[in-house]
């Protein structure tokens, strides 16, 4: 969803669109080449469907199939499905249990690297503090227009951490939670906050009408967990993980790869090319997303808190 009152946002290229074909759209973060962060809601539905969430009483299902899941790293959702990258594995902590508050955050491991997109650093070293600045950005519903226009990135900024964690003293705010003075909208989940540097903070998890007091899954807390996850994924591809994750003794790094000379680059260049007209021949795969394309209408929104209906 983008962001009340936000602003066009072309410049944020690590913020992408996650687009769920089992039901739902939203925004998550490139924190590495292969690992998109976003909310846990947007790819697992709950129990019930509830429209609120009441802490203790809003639980998880299992989440969906990763084969449903695709990020979108353009500054627009399209329906081009060449701009569609396909989800390998959703990861999230061992033991965590079914619910949502205090839970909301999964990686998303990616088939392949995003090419020609800078990954963003979440803040595993320093908690958040009260009065902090922010700044949010997603897709979707901007609700300030008449229109309500979505799925294009938007930004906006000059919002603050109100607290975090029992500071909060609603009852409905985990310790791994904070809560915000504004921006994000209805389907903006799992998208962004940014502190003064640049660097993730905060994840969307819900908010209330008027896309007021959103409360945002903390990063810092997460961090033991995040740094294993963004090594354990470099491993996988046999890569350096991110600077923001060093390995150490319980999270060792294997050498990084290199790849070898491809036998065909060998050869003389081409001359013509034998490859099917463009929109000839498209494979099964590319059809069935083309055509799913129009079922993503019904969207897995920002979820609201306890008390108020879901967004």
């Amino acid at each position: 969803s983008a962001i009340f009152a936000g602003t066009v946002d072309p410049d944020d290229t690590a913020v992408v669109a996650v687009v769920n074909f089992a039901g739902g759209q939203c925004s998550g973060s490139l924190i590495a080449p292969r690992l998109v962060m976003t909310a846990r809601h947007c790819v697992a539905d709950t129990a019930g469907k509830e429209q609120q969430v009441i802490c203790g009483q809003t639980l998880f299902t299992p989440p969906d199939s990763p084969g449903a899941i695709f990020v979108v790293p353009q500054p627009q959702i399209t329906d081009d499905p060449d701009d569609y990258v396909a989800v390998a594995d959703i990861r999230m902590p061992e033991g965590l249990d079914d619910d949502l508050c205090g839970t909301d955050v999964v990686l998303l491991r990616l088939k392949k690297p995003l090419s020609g997109v800078t990954p963003v650093s979440p803040r595993v070293d320093e908690p958040v503090q009260r009065g902090e600045p922010y700044a949010a950005v997603g897709f979707g519903v901007d609700e300030s227009l008449e229109a309500h226009p979505s799925s294009v990135r938007k930004r906006g900024e000059g919002y603050e951490i109100t607290c975090h964690g029992a500071a909060c003293k609603a009852g409905d705010v985990f310790d791994n939670e904070w809560v915000g003075t504004g921006g994000p909208c209805s389907g903006d989940s799992g998208g962004p906050a940014f502190d003064a540097q640049g660097r993730v903070i905060g994840v969307v998890s819900r908010g209330k009408p008027g896309c007021t007091e959103p409360v945002f899954s903390d990063v810092s807390s997460r961090a033991d967990w995040l740094k294993a996850e963004a090594i354990a994924a470099a491993n996988a591809a046999m890569e350096s993980p991110p600077d923001w994750a060093p390995c150490d003794a319980q999270n060792p790094c294997t050498e990084p790869s290199q790849p070898e000379p491809d036998p065909k680059s060998d050869g003389p260049e081409e001359t013509c090319s034998l490859a099917a007209p463009r929109g000839r021949g498209i494979s099964a795969w590319s059809c069935a997303l083309a055509a799913a394309l129009g079922l993503v209408r019904r969207r897995r929104n920002v979820m609201c808190g306890r008390r108020d209906p879901r967004l």
